[in-house]
C-alpha cells in the first residue's frame, strides 16, 4: 500500500486514497511548520507573518500536488481545472487538511493515459486479425 505512494498516475481504491491523504497531509503540515518557523526566525516580532507564510506555502503545495496528479492521469478537462482552482481557494481559507480530501479523491479517478493505450492495443489486435483474414483468403 505504501510502495506506490509516489506513483501519482495510479488509480487508488478508497483505502489507498486514505493512506495517501494521511501521508501527504503530514508532509503538508511539516512543510507549513518549517516555512512558518523559518519566517518566524527571520521576523520574530510578528506571529501573523509566520502563519500567513505557512498558509501560502501550504496552498502552493496543495495546488502543485493537485495539478501533478491531473497531468499524470491526463485529466485535463475544464471541470478538473475549475476543481483545482476551488481546491486552491479552499486550501487558502480552510487549510490543507480540507483541500487534500479533494486531492485524495482525484487519485481514485481513472488514468486516461492507460485507457488510450488499451484502445490503441485493441486497434492493433483488430488490424492484425483483419490482415490475417485477408491473407488466408
Amino acid at each position: 500500500m505504501l510502495k506506490n505512494l509516489n506513483n501519482l498516475s495510479m488509480k487508488r481504491n478508497w483505502k489507498e486514497a486514505i493512506v495517501f491523504y494521511i501521508a501527504y497531509s503530514l508532509l503538508a503540515l511539516l512543510i507549513g511548520f518549517l516555512t512558518g518557523s523559518i519566517v518566524g526566525l527571520i521576523n520574530p516580532t510578528s506571529l501573523t507573518v509566520s502563519i500567513t507564510a505557512g498558509s501560502i506555502v501550504g496552498t502552493i503545495y496543495c495546488l502543485i500536488l493537485y495539478y501533478l496528479i491531473c497531468i499524470k492521469k491526463k485529466q485535463t478537462s475544464f471541470l478538473f481545472i475549475i476543481l483545482g482552482i476551488i481546491t486552491g481557494i479552499i486550501s487558502f481559507y480552510l487549510g490543507n487538511l480540507i483541500s487534500l480530501i479533494i486531492v485524495a479523491f482525484i487519485t481514485t479517478r481513472e488514468n486516461k493515459a492507460e485507457i488510450v493505450v488499451k484502445k490503441d492495443s485493441e486497434i492493433d489486435e483488430y488490424i492484425e486479425t483483419q490482415t490475417e483474414k485477408i491473407e488466408n483468403k
